[in-house]
């Protein structure tokens, strides 16, 4: 069996449409907290700190008020392979979290089962624009939330995070750092500054039309770009770089421990986003739990419990801002301002274009590097 990495299921593209049937629950939602005792159940969230929150705010409670015995696994883009790599009556995990790249590659090769709306308590909650840019795969899985860029800035060097421009500031020279590997975030940011196109639909052209991209962040002079969380932590903390873009999945806990030194927020011009959604996994013998838990994900208690503890986004429009957050939105059209989408329609037109892409972004590293 051909071996599937982030490369190769990029290039599978978004089209597929599955109309897999629905599993029929055995018990209603509300009468399920005897019916599911002591099943268990593998649900895979992101690795790292939203790992760690999902586990605290999320699996523990459901376990408790169920009886269940499920577990949370992290991943990052293996899924998909994983899957493949099982058999199809026998999957490695039951649910999985999904973004728009972990959704196109798995719908391509339709191992995600359709959901049945109606047993799904919660929809109704739900910001709209979450399922507009969603087109046919909205039928597959629930919205839980969603991550994007912060930008991040230490309080010492008098800039704030209020604009995406500051990475260009003379002043701060060989001071700033972005993510070596996940390449395409990094292009989005002179995106978001470009008239050109709305929001980043500049990332979404041929490569030779975005070279203007790739030359605007080749004006900048890197302290380093750092190739994970770990370092970004590090590079910040010992001042070799003063100004960074950091995924909302770390912000909560770089600010928790270290917001007396440092600024984090979403910029003026708003931010590139993904969506997280939870699939139904083809073949898992416990649909009907995955069922109540997909139910379980949009409750409301369920939802401001993780936001309470994180930098994502959620899905309900009904949560209140918590405390390290006071501009968190409320509205839809605070979702459209804030949030642009790396879409379904995004993967397939940027996947093809990944080796191009990639090959470009490393003489662009090379060229901003010191040293």
């Amino acid at each position: 069996m051909k071996k599937m990495n982030r490369r190769t299921t990029l290039k599978l593209g978004a089209s597929a449409a599955l109309f897999a049937p629905a599993i029929i629950g055995r018990a209603p939602v509300a009468s399920a907290q005897d019916a599911f005792k002591d099943e268990s159940l593998i649900v895979v969230s992101w690795s790292g700190n939203h790992e760690l929150n999902f586990r605290e705010a999320v699996i523990k409670p459901f376990n408790e008020k169920y009886g269940t015995k499920a577990e949370t696994v992290g991943g990052w883009d293996q899924m998909v392979a994983q899957i493949v790599a099982a058999p199809a009556d026998n999957p490695p995990f039951d649910l999985t979290i999904a973004d728009e790249y972990t959704t196109a590659a798995g719908l391509a090769e339709k191992l995600f089962l359709e959901t049945d709306r109606s047993k799904i308590k919660g929809l109704d909650t739900v910001f709209p624009w979450f399922d507009e840019l969603r087109g046919e795969a909205k039928k597959f899985g629930v919205p839980f939330g969603g991550g994007s860029l912060w930008m991040l800035t230490a309080k010492s060097t008098g800039f704030k995070p209020d604009s995406w421009k500051t990475f260009w500031d003379e002043k701060l020279r060989g001071k700033t750092t972005m993510d070596a590997a996940a390449f395409y975030w990094d292009l989005c940011i002179p995106a978001l500054l470009s008239d050109k196109l709305p929001g980043i639909g500049e990332v979404f052209q041929k490569p030779a039309d975005m070279e203007p991209l790739f030359l605007e962040l080749e004006k900048l002079k890197m302290a380093k770009w750092y190739k994970d969380g770990a370092e970004l932590s590090n590079l910040m903390l010992q001042d070799e770089a003063q100004v960074a873009m950091m995924y909302s999945s770390d912000a909560y806990g770089f600010m928790k421990d270290h917001g007396g030194d440092f600024d984090a927020a979403i910029p003026n011009e708003g931010t590139a986003s993904y969506t997280n959604w939870f699939m139904k996994v083809r073949g898992t013998k416990h649909g009907d739990l995955s069922d109540l838990f997909m139910s379980y994900l949009l409750e409301k208690e369920t939802q401001q419990a993780f936001l309470n503890v994180a930098t994502d986004f959620m899905a309900r429009s009904d949560l209140e801002a918590p405390a390290h957050w006071p501009n968190y939105p409320k509205s839809n059209d605070d979702m459209k301002r804030m949030f642009n989408l790396f879409s379904l329609d995004g993967w397939t037109t940027f996947g093809p274009n990944w080796d191009v892409l990639d090959a470009r972004m490393k003489e662009t590293i090379t060229r901003t590097t010191q040293g």
